[in-house]
């Protein structure tokens, strides 16, 4: 049972709000499962105009999104050039000021200086109500301090329910993540994977952090064993540029397996696209990683590899068509994003696993 929320200070009345600045500046995960709080907030304030500054080449995540009125982008650069932007938030009046950014556990966010950054930004704009999870480096500044979970809660819940929770405590799967998706990535879709008996299986198997990968044995040993028990299966691969060598390494050993009926996608589609191509699919087998919460964005059932540098509770997928396949190790949470010992909690999860927990989620007359 989840512990009550403390009492908090309640959010300013909407008639004092006209325009409000969401802030969040990590990758595609953490962007993707802030839109439940997103959403959240637009009920809320439903005449407000609301932003979302967001890394410039994560834009396109947010544009279509139907209560985001605007984009803006997190600008870095020379000390001039921050000193302009700086001024450039100022300038811009926002009414309430929102923190997306979570303090839970994270190899790569939620640290100290991350905070800091997030604070100067937040004075920079001067919004008269600024509400945030009450981190020390956020706290003096914030007219809506939310307390921070205990250390049990944020071990334990999903990083998309810990983020509505902030807006409003009985904002909980209220929303579901989303992800835009035009007509023309529509379209897109269709013309690249057009109408086929077969069954399609969207992959990704990658990561920047590299203690959340798969070895290449463990992925051909997977797609081999996938070529035998599913022969007509197409593959759709996804990823982006960090996965194209990926690819450049495996393919020639893979292109065996299954030349004709790979549709490799990685590095040649925007977000609209992969998205609009993972709906023309029946599952996906992914490792932790933006990918993942795009296919959770669009509801497909989902086989998620994840590593144990982190509690896979956190950042697991919200959909009930989703299976989390990872193994507790000794060494766990370690919260690197670079393993020393070898990736040991990833080695443990078998192919024959995988292909299992695949199988189990696939339409019934596949694979009979």
């Amino acid at each position: 049972m989840t512990a009550p929320v403390p009492d908090r200070r309640p959010l300013p009345p909407a008639d004092h709000i006209g325009k409000i600045a969401c802030l969040m500046i990590n990758g595609i995960g953490d962007v993707i499962c802030a839109t439940p709080a997103i959403a959240a907030l637009k009920d809320r304030y439903p005449r407000a105009q609301l932003s979302v500054i967001v890394r410039p080449h994560l834009r396109g995540l947010l544009e279509r999104h139907p209560v985001v009125d605007r984009v803006l982008s997190y600008e870095v650069g020379s000390r001039w050039k921050r000193l302009v932007y700086l001024g450039q938030l100022r300038r811009e009046h926002f009414d309430l000021w929102v923190d997306l950014h979570m303090p839970t556990f994270n190899t790569v966010s939620s640290n100290g200086r991350d905070f800091v950054r997030n604070a100067l930004l937040m004075i920079a704009a001067g919004a008269r109500y600024r509400l945030a999870y009450g981190m020390p480096a956020l706290r003096p500044f914030l007219t809506h301090a939310v307390p921070i979970p205990d250390r049990a809660k944020l071990s334990r819940d999903n990083i998309a329910d810990t983020t509505a929770e902030l807006i409003d405590p009985s904002a909980r799967r209220r929303h579901q993540k989303f992800v835009a998706i035009s007509d023309a990535d529509r379209a897109w879709g269709q013309a690249a994977l057009p109408a086929s008996g077969s069954p399609r299986i969207a992959l990704f198997f990658g990561s920047r952090q590299s203690a959340d990968l798969w070895s290449d044995r463990k992925i051909l040993e997977f797609l081999a064993l996938l070529a035998v028990r599913l022969p007509d299966a197409e593959w759709v691969l996804i990823g982006g540029p960090f996965e194209a060598a990926m690819v450049q390494r495996l393919e020639p050993q893979w292109s065996k397996l299954a030349a004709p009926r790979i549709h490799n996608y990685i590095n040649q589609s925007t977000f609209g696209q992969t998205a609009a191509l993972l709906q023309r699919c029946q599952a996906y087998v992914g490792t932790d990683s933006g990918p993942t919460h795009i296919a959770d964005a669009c509801g497909i059932p989902i086989v998620a590899l994840f590593s144990r540098k982190n509690y896979p509770k956190i950042w697991r997928p919200i959909s009930r068509r989703a299976t989390v396949l990872s193994h507790q190790v000794d060494c766990s949470p370690c919260f690197l994003a670079n393993c020393p010992v070898g990736n040991k909690c990833m080695e443990l999860i078998a192919p024959e696993e995988v292909l299992a927990a695949l199988l189990e989620i696939m339409p019934p007359q596949v694979g009979a």
